[in-house]
Protein backbone atom coordinates (compact mmCIF):
# COMPACT_ATOMS: atom_id res chain seq x y z
CA UNK A 1 0.00 0.00 0.00
CA UNK A 2 2.86 2.16 0.75
CA UNK A 3 4.18 2.10 -2.45
CA UNK A 4 0.78 2.80 -4.03
CA UNK A 5 0.61 5.77 -2.23
CA UNK A 6 3.86 6.90 -2.84
CA UNK A 7 3.62 6.54 -6.66
CA UNK A 8 0.00 8.43 -6.72
CA UNK A 9 1.99 11.10 -4.77
CA UNK A 10 4.74 11.31 -7.22
CA UNK A 11 2.40 11.30 -9.94
CA UNK A 12 0.47 14.12 -8.62
CA UNK A 13 3.75 16.12 -8.21
CA UNK A 14 4.92 15.25 -12.36
CA UNK A 15 1.28 16.29 -13.36
CA UNK A 16 0.61 19.31 -11.33
CA UNK A 17 4.19 21.30 -11.77
CA UNK A 18 5.00 19.82 -15.37
CA UNK A 19 5.41 23.07 -17.79
CA UNK A 20 3.41 24.93 -14.66
CA UNK A 21 4.34 28.29 -16.02
CA UNK A 22 3.72 27.55 -19.38
CA UNK A 23 -0.19 29.17 -19.23
CA UNK A 24 -0.08 33.00 -19.30
CA UNK A 25 -1.35 34.43 -15.57
CA UNK A 26 -5.39 34.65 -16.20
CA UNK A 27 -7.22 37.45 -15.13
CA UNK A 28 -8.43 36.52 -11.75
CA UNK A 29 -4.93 34.26 -11.38
CA UNK A 30 -3.16 38.32 -12.13
CA UNK A 31 -5.08 39.81 -9.53
CA UNK A 32 -4.70 37.15 -6.51
CA UNK A 33 -0.52 37.01 -7.27
CA UNK A 34 -0.55 40.76 -7.59
CA UNK A 35 -2.23 41.42 -4.30
CA UNK A 36 0.39 38.61 -2.81
CA UNK A 37 2.91 40.57 -4.25
CA UNK A 38 1.65 43.87 -2.78
CA UNK A 39 1.21 42.09 0.97
CA UNK A 40 4.58 41.00 0.70
CA UNK A 41 6.45 43.96 -0.54
CA UNK A 42 4.23 46.99 1.27
CA UNK A 43 2.58 44.99 3.42
CA UNK A 44 -0.90 45.63 2.02
CA UNK A 45 -4.14 43.78 2.24
CA UNK A 46 -7.75 44.37 2.89
CA UNK A 47 -9.99 41.66 2.43
CA UNK A 48 -12.71 42.34 -0.30
CA UNK A 49 -15.56 39.85 -0.53
CA UNK A 50 -15.42 39.99 -4.62
CA UNK A 51 -11.52 38.68 -4.62
CA UNK A 52 -12.13 35.82 -2.00
CA UNK A 53 -10.72 34.89 1.19
CA UNK A 54 -7.02 35.97 2.69
CA UNK A 55 -5.78 32.49 3.10
CA UNK A 56 -4.11 32.19 -0.48
CA UNK A 57 -3.00 35.78 -0.39
CA UNK A 58 -0.98 35.25 2.89
CA UNK A 59 0.16 31.79 2.11
CA UNK A 60 1.20 33.03 -1.89
CA UNK A 61 2.91 35.73 -0.22
CA UNK A 62 4.85 33.30 2.01
CA UNK A 63 6.04 31.40 -1.06
CA UNK A 64 7.12 34.60 -3.10
CA UNK A 65 9.19 35.65 0.46
CA UNK A 66 11.05 32.24 0.14
CA UNK A 67 11.25 31.20 -3.54
CA UNK A 68 10.60 34.70 -5.51
CA UNK A 69 7.61 35.95 -7.30
CA UNK A 70 6.96 34.43 -10.46
CA UNK A 71 4.15 32.08 -12.65
CA UNK A 72 5.48 29.17 -11.09
CA UNK A 73 6.04 29.94 -7.93
CA UNK A 74 2.34 31.63 -7.77
CA UNK A 75 0.24 28.69 -8.51
CA UNK A 76 2.59 26.28 -5.77
CA UNK A 77 -0.19 27.01 -3.21
CA UNK A 78 -2.90 25.12 -5.43
CA UNK A 79 -0.43 22.55 -6.29
CA UNK A 80 0.96 21.90 -2.50
CA UNK A 81 -3.11 22.07 -1.73
CA UNK A 82 -4.16 19.04 -4.62
CA UNK A 83 -1.19 17.01 -3.57
CA UNK A 84 -2.55 17.39 0.41
CA UNK A 85 -6.42 16.27 -0.70
CA UNK A 86 -4.78 13.56 -2.77
CA UNK A 87 -3.05 12.22 0.49
CA UNK A 88 -6.13 12.34 2.58
CA UNK A 89 -7.73 10.52 -0.02
CA UNK A 90 -5.48 7.64 0.25
CA UNK A 91 -5.36 7.89 3.93
CA UNK A 92 -9.11 6.87 3.62
CA UNK A 93 -8.12 3.15 3.03
CA UNK A 94 -8.34 2.50 6.57
CA UNK A 95 -12.31 2.86 6.03
CA UNK A 96 -12.69 1.77 2.91
CA UNK A 97 -10.61 -0.48 0.59
CA UNK A 98 -11.24 1.40 -3.17
CA UNK A 99 -9.54 4.84 -1.38
CA UNK A 100 -6.98 4.70 -3.96
CA UNK A 101 -9.47 4.92 -6.43
CA UNK A 102 -10.68 8.07 -4.76
CA UNK A 103 -7.20 9.33 -5.39
CA UNK A 104 -6.68 8.18 -8.62
CA UNK A 105 -9.80 9.83 -10.14
CA UNK A 106 -8.50 13.05 -8.38
CA UNK A 107 -5.34 12.97 -10.20
CA UNK A 108 -6.50 12.72 -13.47
CA UNK A 109 -9.72 14.14 -13.50
CA UNK A 110 -9.66 17.09 -16.11
CA UNK A 111 -11.45 20.12 -14.00
CA UNK A 112 -9.39 19.28 -10.76
CA UNK A 113 -5.86 18.75 -13.07
CA UNK A 114 -6.54 22.24 -14.80
CA UNK A 115 -7.57 24.00 -11.36
CA UNK A 116 -4.61 22.56 -9.40
CA UNK A 117 -2.85 24.59 -11.82
CA UNK A 118 -4.19 27.83 -11.53
CA UNK A 119 -3.77 30.72 -8.80
CA UNK A 120 -7.29 29.83 -7.26
CA UNK A 121 -9.02 29.05 -3.97
CA UNK A 122 -10.73 26.04 -4.98
CA UNK A 123 -8.12 23.28 -4.52
CA UNK A 124 -7.70 24.66 -0.67
CA UNK A 125 -11.21 24.36 -0.15
CA UNK A 126 -11.82 20.95 -1.78
CA UNK A 127 -8.34 19.04 -0.50
CA UNK A 128 -8.75 20.96 3.41
CA UNK A 129 -12.30 19.58 3.52
CA UNK A 130 -11.60 15.79 2.27
CA UNK A 131 -8.68 16.95 5.31
CA UNK A 132 -11.90 17.22 7.23
CA UNK A 133 -13.30 14.24 6.60
CA UNK A 134 -10.59 12.25 7.01
CA UNK A 135 -10.00 13.51 10.45
CA UNK A 136 -13.78 13.67 11.58
CA UNK A 137 -14.16 9.80 10.50
CA UNK A 138 -10.70 9.41 12.18
CA UNK A 139 -11.65 10.83 15.51
CA UNK A 140 -14.74 8.54 15.60
CA UNK A 141 -13.10 5.56 15.54
CA UNK A 142 -9.59 6.06 17.34
CA UNK A 143 -10.76 8.93 19.77
CA UNK A 144 -7.57 11.00 19.32
CA UNK A 145 -7.53 14.20 19.99
CA UNK A 146 -5.01 15.05 17.07
CA UNK A 147 -8.15 14.82 14.58
CA UNK A 148 -9.85 17.08 16.46
CA UNK A 149 -7.42 20.06 16.31
CA UNK A 150 -6.58 19.21 12.41
CA UNK A 151 -9.89 19.35 11.30
CA UNK A 152 -10.86 22.44 12.77
CA UNK A 153 -7.52 24.09 11.49
CA UNK A 154 -8.25 22.86 8.39
CA UNK A 155 -11.95 24.28 8.48
CA UNK A 156 -10.62 27.47 9.21
CA UNK A 157 -8.65 27.12 6.19
CA UNK A 158 -11.71 26.51 4.14
CA UNK A 159 -13.27 29.22 6.46
CA UNK A 160 -10.65 31.80 5.49
CA UNK A 161 -10.43 30.96 1.91
CA UNK A 162 -13.52 30.91 -0.03
CA UNK A 163 -17.23 31.85 0.96
CA UNK A 164 -18.27 28.89 -0.21
CA UNK A 165 -16.22 27.70 2.54
CA UNK A 166 -19.28 28.65 4.64
CA UNK A 167 -21.27 25.67 2.57
CA UNK A 168 -18.57 23.11 3.18
CA UNK A 169 -18.95 23.75 7.06
CA UNK A 170 -22.40 23.88 7.08
CA UNK A 171 -22.60 20.43 5.31
CA UNK A 172 -20.36 18.14 7.91
CA UNK A 173 -22.07 20.19 10.33
CA UNK A 174 -25.58 19.41 9.42
CA UNK A 175 -24.74 16.07 9.52
CA UNK A 176 -22.87 15.36 12.58
CA UNK A 177 -26.34 16.97 13.87
CA UNK A 178 -28.80 14.99 12.27
CA UNK A 179 -26.83 12.34 12.91
CA UNK A 180 -27.27 12.73 16.50
CA UNK A 181 -30.92 13.91 16.15
CA UNK A 182 -31.34 10.46 14.32
CA UNK A 183 -29.71 8.51 18.08
CA UNK A 184 -31.07 11.38 20.46
CA UNK A 185 -27.61 11.77 21.54
CA UNK A 186 -26.22 14.93 21.94
CA UNK A 187 -23.75 14.40 24.79
CA UNK A 188 -20.16 15.41 24.76
CA UNK A 189 -17.14 13.88 26.47
CA UNK A 190 -15.32 16.37 28.87
CA UNK A 191 -12.08 15.51 27.65
CA UNK A 192 -13.37 15.96 24.05
CA UNK A 193 -14.99 19.67 24.65
CA UNK A 194 -11.54 20.30 26.36
CA UNK A 195 -9.92 19.77 22.88
CA UNK A 196 -12.63 21.23 20.68
CA UNK A 197 -12.60 24.20 23.05
CA UNK A 198 -9.14 24.88 22.44
CA UNK A 199 -9.11 24.13 18.82
CA UNK A 200 -11.69 26.33 18.00
CA UNK A 201 -10.30 28.94 19.74
CA UNK A 202 -7.35 28.46 18.23
CA UNK A 203 -9.11 28.33 15.04
CA UNK A 204 -10.87 31.83 15.53
CA UNK A 205 -7.38 33.31 16.27
CA UNK A 206 -6.52 32.21 12.68
CA UNK A 207 -9.88 33.40 11.19
CA UNK A 208 -9.45 36.66 13.11
CA UNK A 209 -5.74 37.30 12.54
CA UNK A 210 -6.22 37.03 8.70
CA UNK A 211 -9.43 38.34 8.43
CA UNK A 212 -7.96 41.84 10.37
CA UNK A 213 -4.82 41.53 8.55
CA UNK A 214 -3.07 41.33 11.85
CA UNK A 215 -5.50 43.34 13.62
CA UNK A 216 -4.98 46.48 11.16
CA UNK A 217 -8.69 46.03 9.89
CA UNK A 218 -10.93 46.31 12.21
CA UNK A 219 -13.77 46.25 9.86
CA UNK A 220 -12.22 42.78 8.21
CA UNK A 221 -14.34 40.32 10.67
CA UNK A 222 -17.51 42.25 9.45
CA UNK A 223 -16.64 42.31 5.98
CA UNK A 224 -15.52 38.08 6.21
CA UNK A 225 -19.05 37.32 7.81
CA UNK A 226 -21.97 39.72 7.38
CA UNK A 227 -20.75 41.70 4.04
CA UNK A 228 -19.26 38.64 2.44
CA UNK A 229 -22.84 36.96 2.46
CA UNK A 230 -24.20 40.03 1.38
CA UNK A 231 -22.50 40.37 -1.76
CA UNK A 232 -22.66 36.93 -2.92
CA UNK A 233 -26.22 37.11 -2.58
CA UNK A 234 -26.48 39.95 -4.39
CA UNK A 235 -24.28 38.73 -7.36
CA UNK A 236 -26.64 35.72 -7.46
CA UNK A 237 -29.84 37.70 -7.57
CA UNK A 238 -27.94 39.83 -10.36
CA UNK A 239 -27.89 36.42 -11.96
CA UNK A 240 -24.35 37.70 -12.50
CA UNK A 241 -22.23 34.32 -14.63
CA UNK A 242 -25.53 32.84 -14.88
CA UNK A 243 -25.87 30.00 -16.77
CA UNK A 244 -28.65 27.55 -17.08
CA UNK A 245 -29.65 25.05 -14.24
CA UNK A 246 -27.95 21.98 -16.84
CA UNK A 247 -24.68 24.10 -17.38
CA UNK A 248 -22.78 21.56 -14.86
CA UNK A 249 -24.50 18.33 -16.18
CA UNK A 250 -23.71 19.46 -19.30
CA UNK A 251 -19.46 19.52 -18.19
CA UNK A 252 -19.84 16.29 -16.27
CA UNK A 253 -20.67 14.55 -18.96
CA UNK A 254 -17.91 15.88 -21.78
CA UNK A 255 -14.94 16.16 -19.49
CA UNK A 256 -15.99 14.20 -15.89
CA UNK A 257 -18.08 11.47 -17.63
CA UNK A 258 -15.87 8.76 -15.39
CA UNK A 259 -16.90 10.09 -12.04
CA UNK A 260 -20.37 10.11 -13.18
CA UNK A 261 -20.09 6.46 -14.42
CA UNK A 262 -18.99 5.52 -11.04
CA UNK A 263 -21.69 7.26 -9.10
CA UNK A 264 -24.29 5.63 -11.49
CA UNK A 265 -22.38 2.47 -10.61
CA UNK A 266 -22.64 3.05 -6.84
CA UNK A 267 -25.88 4.09 -6.84
CA UNK A 268 -28.06 0.66 -6.94
CA UNK A 269 -25.12 -0.62 -4.15
CA UNK A 270 -26.38 2.20 -1.83
CA UNK A 271 -30.18 2.10 -2.11
CA UNK A 272 -29.65 -1.75 -1.71
CA UNK A 273 -27.59 -0.76 1.69
CA UNK A 274 -29.73 1.84 2.49
CA UNK A 275 -32.90 0.09 2.27
CA UNK A 276 -31.34 -3.58 4.35
CA UNK A 277 -30.28 -1.23 7.12
CA UNK A 278 -26.94 -1.87 6.83
CA UNK A 279 -25.42 1.45 5.39
CA UNK A 280 -22.33 3.14 7.62
CA UNK A 281 -22.06 6.70 8.99
CA UNK A 282 -18.97 6.82 6.30
CA UNK A 283 -21.41 5.90 3.34
CA UNK A 284 -24.65 8.25 4.46
CA UNK A 285 -21.99 11.61 4.79
CA UNK A 286 -20.61 10.18 1.21
CA UNK A 287 -24.18 10.25 -0.04
CA UNK A 288 -24.81 13.64 2.00
CA UNK A 289 -21.91 15.43 1.03
CA UNK A 290 -23.12 14.35 -2.52
CA UNK A 291 -26.70 15.69 -2.82
CA UNK A 292 -26.59 19.20 -0.85
CA UNK A 293 -23.55 19.96 -3.61
CA UNK A 294 -25.37 18.94 -6.46
CA UNK A 295 -28.31 20.79 -5.01
CA UNK A 296 -27.00 23.62 -3.98
CA UNK A 297 -24.64 24.65 -7.19
CA UNK A 298 -27.13 23.83 -9.68
CA UNK A 299 -29.43 25.60 -8.01
CA UNK A 300 -27.46 29.38 -8.05
CA UNK A 301 -27.91 31.13 -10.97
CA UNK A 302 -23.38 31.98 -10.43
CA UNK A 303 -22.15 29.46 -12.22
CA UNK A 304 -18.19 29.15 -13.91
CA UNK A 305 -16.23 26.15 -15.11
CA UNK A 306 -14.01 25.95 -11.95
CA UNK A 307 -17.18 25.29 -9.41
CA UNK A 308 -17.77 21.94 -11.11
CA UNK A 309 -14.64 20.51 -9.05
CA UNK A 310 -16.72 21.03 -5.91
CA UNK A 311 -18.84 18.56 -7.33
CA UNK A 312 -16.65 16.03 -8.92
CA UNK A 313 -14.66 15.58 -5.41
CA UNK A 314 -18.04 14.13 -4.16
CA UNK A 315 -18.93 12.22 -7.46
CA UNK A 316 -15.15 10.70 -7.19
CA UNK A 317 -15.41 10.08 -3.01
CA UNK A 318 -18.93 8.58 -3.51
CA UNK A 319 -18.22 6.54 -6.05
CA UNK A 320 -15.08 4.73 -5.26
CA UNK A 321 -16.76 3.82 -2.50
CA UNK A 322 -19.01 1.17 -4.13
CA UNK A 323 -16.51 -0.02 -6.86
CA UNK A 324 -16.48 -3.90 -5.76
CA UNK A 325 -18.06 -4.04 -9.85
CA UNK A 326 -14.19 -3.62 -10.56
CA UNK A 327 -13.75 -7.35 -9.63
CA UNK A 328 -15.21 -8.32 -12.73
CA UNK A 329 -12.89 -8.84 -15.62
CA UNK A 330 -15.28 -6.73 -18.48
CA UNK A 331 -16.12 -3.88 -16.23
CA UNK A 332 -12.70 -3.18 -15.04
CA UNK A 333 -11.56 -3.10 -18.72
CA UNK A 334 -14.96 -0.86 -19.78
CA UNK A 335 -13.16 1.30 -16.35
CA UNK A 336 -9.45 1.37 -17.34
CA UNK A 337 -10.64 2.26 -20.99
CA UNK A 338 -12.31 5.37 -19.23
CA UNK A 339 -9.65 6.40 -17.03
CA UNK A 340 -7.03 6.52 -19.95
CA UNK A 341 -9.25 8.40 -22.11
CA UNK A 342 -9.83 10.59 -18.87
CA UNK A 343 -6.16 10.90 -18.56
CA UNK A 344 -6.14 12.24 -22.41
CA UNK A 345 -8.79 14.92 -22.05
CA UNK A 346 -6.85 16.74 -18.82
CA UNK A 347 -3.37 16.22 -20.61
CA UNK A 348 -4.46 17.49 -23.81
CA UNK A 349 -6.58 20.38 -21.45
CA UNK A 350 -3.81 21.30 -18.73
CA UNK A 351 -0.84 20.90 -21.67
CA UNK A 352 -1.53 21.17 -25.44
CA UNK A 353 -4.72 23.10 -25.10
CA UNK A 354 -4.49 25.43 -22.08
CA UNK A 355 -5.68 28.92 -23.81
CA UNK A 356 -8.16 27.46 -25.84
CA UNK A 357 -11.87 28.91 -24.43
CA UNK A 358 -14.01 26.77 -26.85
CA UNK A 359 -13.72 24.18 -24.17
CA UNK A 360 -16.42 24.46 -21.96
CA UNK A 361 -14.19 23.90 -19.08
CA UNK A 362 -11.85 27.17 -19.67
CA UNK A 363 -13.14 30.36 -18.94
CA UNK A 364 -12.15 33.65 -20.61
CA UNK A 365 -8.43 32.26 -20.45
CA UNK A 366 -5.68 35.32 -21.00
CA UNK A 367 -4.26 34.65 -24.71
CA UNK A 368 -0.46 34.19 -25.18
CA UNK A 369 -0.57 38.08 -26.49
CA UNK A 370 -0.63 39.37 -23.09
CA UNK A 371 3.02 38.13 -22.38
CA UNK A 372 3.99 39.53 -25.66
CA UNK A 373 2.15 42.91 -25.18
CA UNK A 374 4.14 42.80 -21.46
CA UNK A 375 7.46 41.86 -22.97
CA UNK A 376 6.97 45.40 -25.41
CA UNK A 377 6.59 47.14 -22.39
CA UNK A 378 8.91 45.91 -20.58
CA UNK A 379 11.41 46.83 -23.46
CA UNK A 380 9.81 50.03 -24.56
CA UNK A 381 12.52 53.28 -23.10
CA UNK A 382 9.51 55.79 -22.47
CA UNK A 383 6.49 56.60 -20.38
CA UNK A 384 3.73 54.04 -20.94
CA UNK A 385 0.23 54.61 -20.13
CA UNK A 386 -2.16 51.29 -19.63
CA UNK A 387 -5.51 53.31 -20.40
CA UNK A 388 -8.71 50.82 -20.30
CA UNK A 389 -12.21 52.11 -19.18
CA UNK A 390 -13.29 50.14 -16.26
CA UNK A 391 -9.65 48.81 -15.04
CA UNK A 392 -10.12 45.96 -17.50
CA UNK A 393 -6.70 46.02 -18.44
CA UNK A 394 -6.02 42.69 -16.06
CA UNK A 395 -3.45 40.40 -15.91
CA UNK A 396 -0.81 43.37 -16.94
CA UNK A 397 -0.31 44.65 -13.84
CA UNK A 398 0.54 41.47 -12.72
CA UNK A 399 3.56 41.52 -15.32
CA UNK A 400 4.72 44.42 -15.35
CA UNK A 401 4.65 44.91 -11.07
CA UNK A 402 8.03 45.38 -10.98
CA UNK A 403 7.92 48.42 -13.98
CA UNK A 404 6.85 51.78 -13.43
CA UNK A 405 4.21 51.86 -15.67
CA UNK A 406 0.61 53.76 -15.23
CA UNK A 407 -2.66 51.80 -15.14
CA UNK A 408 -5.69 54.24 -15.51
CA UNK A 409 -9.23 53.93 -16.26
CA UNK A 410 -8.92 57.89 -17.95
CA UNK A 411 -6.90 59.31 -20.17
CA UNK A 412 -3.36 61.22 -18.88
CA UNK A 413 -1.59 63.78 -20.81
CA UNK A 414 2.26 63.32 -21.37
CA UNK A 415 2.92 60.01 -21.94
CA UNK A 416 4.76 58.28 -25.29
CA UNK A 417 2.70 55.19 -25.50
CA UNK A 418 -0.93 54.65 -24.88
CA UNK A 419 -2.05 51.24 -24.94
CA UNK A 420 -5.79 51.28 -24.78
CA UNK A 421 -8.88 49.53 -25.94
CA UNK A 422 -11.40 49.32 -29.08
CA UNK A 423 -13.28 52.19 -27.62
CA UNK A 424 -10.96 54.32 -27.00
CA UNK A 425 -8.62 54.07 -30.19
CA UNK A 426 -10.24 56.59 -32.42
CA UNK A 427 -9.99 59.31 -29.10
CA UNK A 428 -6.39 58.19 -28.58
CA UNK A 429 -5.14 59.11 -32.17
CA UNK A 430 -7.03 62.72 -32.20
CA UNK A 431 -4.71 63.03 -28.95
CA UNK A 432 -2.09 62.82 -31.94
CA UNK A 433 -1.20 58.83 -31.35
CA UNK A 434 -0.02 56.49 -34.04
CA UNK A 435 -1.67 52.93 -33.82
CA UNK A 436 1.15 50.37 -33.86
CA UNK A 437 0.02 46.97 -33.00
CA UNK A 438 -2.71 44.93 -31.37
CA UNK A 439 -2.85 42.41 -29.01
CA UNK A 440 -5.70 40.23 -28.06
CA UNK A 441 -5.51 39.61 -23.80
CA UNK A 442 -8.39 37.14 -23.82
CA UNK A 443 -11.41 36.66 -26.68
CA UNK A 444 -13.50 39.89 -27.46
CA UNK A 445 -11.09 41.77 -25.60
CA UNK A 446 -8.37 43.41 -27.63
CA UNK A 447 -5.68 46.12 -26.37
CA UNK A 448 -3.96 48.31 -28.80
CA UNK A 449 -0.89 50.20 -29.01
CA UNK A 450 -0.67 53.95 -30.14
CA UNK A 451 2.55 56.07 -30.10
CA UNK A 452 3.63 59.55 -30.69
CA UNK A 453 5.25 60.20 -33.71
CA UNK A 454 9.24 60.76 -33.25
CA UNK A 455 9.61 64.38 -32.40
CA UNK A 456 6.10 64.78 -31.90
Amino acid sequence: MKKIVLALLFLVLITRLYALDARPMDHDESIHGYLSYRLLTEGEYRYDPAYHGPFIYFSTAAIFGLLGDSKFTARLIPVIFSLTGIFFALRMKKFYSYAPLFGLVLVFSPSILYYSRYLRNDMIVIASFIGVIYSYFSYRFEKKPVYIYTAIILSTIILTSKENGYLYIGTILSFIFFRRLYERDFSIEKDSLKHIIAAVLIGALIFTTLYSAGFSDKDGIKRATIDSFVHWFSRNEQRDHWKPVDYYLRIILKYEFLSLGMVLAGLPEFYRRLKNRKISEFELFAFYWLLTSFLVYNIMNYKTPWLVTHLVAPMAFFGSIYATYLGKKEVLGVFTALMVVTAGVSFYLAYVDSTNTEHDLIYIQAQPDVETLAERIRNYDGRVLVFVPGNDYWPLPWYLRHEKVGFSSRYLERYDVVVTSSSQVEFIKEKGYILDGKYTIRPGHDLYWLHKPKGG
